[in-house]
């Protein structure tokens, strides 16, 4: 797949849900989330913010990523829970990297 492919995809408005991760990133997952059409969300997880505010927001997202590597396996849990009640895709990522981050909201556009 060529990176000019990859660049050109468009979320079409849909609102992503970005649980855990690594603060820093936030910013630059909104950004790359909205250069393409989309709505951006981010919960971390239950670190600060409540699991209750997650179920909120997970309602309102048309798809959910969430990187295994930094995020609790309670809120992992509670995401795969709450995407199957709502019947929401959701995409774990094995990578913090913007390939592996890239390529899951890519997939959300083909299906």
């Amino acid at each position: 797949m060529s990176s000019q492919a990859t660049d050109t995809f468009d979320l079409s408005g849909r609102l992503i849900l970005y649980v855990g991760g690594r603060h820093q990133h936030v910013a630059h997952l909104r950004r790359l989330v909205e250069e393409r059409g989309g709505g951006f969300v981010h919960h971390d997880g239950g670190v600060e913010q409540s699991m209750t505010k997650l179920a909120n927001h997970l309602e309102r997202a048309d798809a959910v990523l969430f990187p295994v590597g930094c995020v609790s396996h309670q809120a992992q849990s509670k995401v795969k829970d709450l995407c199957r009640r709502f019947e929401k895709p959701f995409k774990p990522l094995r990578s913090t990297g913007i390939g592996a981050i890239t390529q899951a909201l890519e997939s959300l556009t083909t299906n």
